[in-house]
């Protein structure tokens, strides 16, 4: 299957195969750019869920009540259980300090937390004898320091996660940007292959149409013929044939016989003209199409300048004996239908050249009932039973 597939790659022209790297490359770039965001995306979410600043915070005024009802103890009447309660109610909290959530990483807290259960158990034995002023001042001091310590913490936490969050939005925008970039470059080629495939569907097309031989165009081309405006007009035709074509083939072999064959193709090129169709139809005959009012004249006119080319072409070759027979029709077309039905008149008075002799020329004009828009030429006689003559050129 591997195989097959590149295969199928290496068979591509250089420019196709750069493309589709570059889709496919492209193509996974933009697959890890969107994991990427949504990995992004979820750290941001995660560092706005939980405020650890907030949790500092809670804890430092956990301490400041300590504190409070530790100077409320010290006071004379005062009540050390709600020193002793708000002391309890600050250990407890002491697990709870995160050092760390998601991202946000707040080493110093992990100090903190180490100097709060230090400070907790070294009061502990004090608040007992709150009465005492010297011995309150030292929990007091001691609690001073360490709400102290808790209000750095919370505002290095805040710049640390506002710094970190706006650290991972702009990595997100620039990563949705190159998302976007990709897409865009994805976009592009796409284009540019969809063109691509146009350019080769009609190359394609082009040459289902083109005979190989002798690049002029092939049958395909008669099927696909439509007048202007799609209405009938008048058309004249040649149908040319090699004389004894197939002596050249059997006596000088058959890459004498292409030889000749695209050399009365480049003839047929030169000497036909813009304003005329020449089709191989296959072998050694072809057809030249002419086509408005003036078409019977023309096709006179080049068929004789097309034979004169042939005998020049092939002058200096082994099968400089080669001559054409000519067969010419007249009429009105509106279809391949009725392109097809002139080729055929066209045709037969071609085999009548050929019996009548060689290096003669035919012709052939339909008798039509709209003969006044398409008038036969001056050389047909119109009496002749479907309009058919032959007429010696040499």
């Amino acid at each position: 299957m591997i195989r097959r597939w590149w295969s199928a790659i290496r068979g591509l022209d250089r420019f196709t195969r750069i493309l589709l790297f570059a889709t496919c490359a492209l193509a996974g770039i933009a697959i890890v750019t969107s994991i990427e965001i949504q990995s992004t995306q979820r750290e941001i979410a995660d560092i706005s869920n939980y405020n650890l600043s907030y949790v500092y915070a809670r804890n430092q005024v956990e301490i400041l009540r300590l504190r409070a009802a530790i100077g409320d103890a010290m006071l004379e009447g005062g009540n050390p259980a709600a020193a002793r309660l708000r002391w309890a109610i600050v250990k407890g909290r002491v697990s709870t300090i995160p050092a760390a959530y998601g991202p946000v990483a707040v080493p110093e807290a992990a100090a903190a937390r180490r100097h709060l259960e230090e400070t907790l158990d070294s009061i502990a034995p004090l608040l007992a004898s709150l009465q005492d002023p010297g011995t309150g001042a030292r929990a007091l001091r001691r609690l001073d320091a360490l709400a102290d310590e808790f209000t750095r913490l919370t505002a290095l936490t805040n710049v640390r996660q506002s710094s970190l969050t706006e650290r991972e939005q702009a990595l997100l925008a620039a990563t949705m940007t190159w998302l976007s970039a990709s897409i865009l470059a994805l976009c592009c080629i796409g284009l540019a292959l969809l063109a691509l495939v146009f350019r080769q569907k009609r190359h394609l097309k082009e040459m289902a149409a083109t005979d190989v031989l002798t690049g002029l165009p092939n049958r395909v081309a008669i099927n696909a013929w439509r007048p202007v405006n799609a209405r009938s007009v008048a058309v004249a035709l040649a149908v040319i044939d090699v004389d004894r074509f197939k002596e050249v083939n059997d006596t000088l072999g058959h890459a004498s016989g292409d030889d000749l064959l695209r050399r009365l193709g480049s003839v047929l090129r030169e000497e036909a003209g813009g304003d005329a169709l020449a089709v191989r139809l296959g072998g050694d005959e072809f057809v030249v199409i002419f086509t408005g009012a003036d078409a019977w004249k023309r096709v006179e006119g080049r068929t004789a300048a097309i034979e004169a080319g042939f005998r020049t072409a092939c002058k200096d070759t082994e099968f400089a004996w080669a001559t054409l027979s000519i067969g010419m029709a007249l009429g009105q077309a509106a279809t391949p239908a009725d392109l097809e039905a002139l080729i055929t008149q066209a045709d037969g008075a071609m085999y009548a050249a050929k019996r009548g002799g060689r290096q003669s020329r035919g012709a052939v004009a339909a008798r039509e009932a709209d003969a006044a828009k398409a008038p036969l030429a001056p050389e047909i006689d119109p009496s002749l039973n479907g309009g058919a003559l032959v007429r010696r050129t040499g």
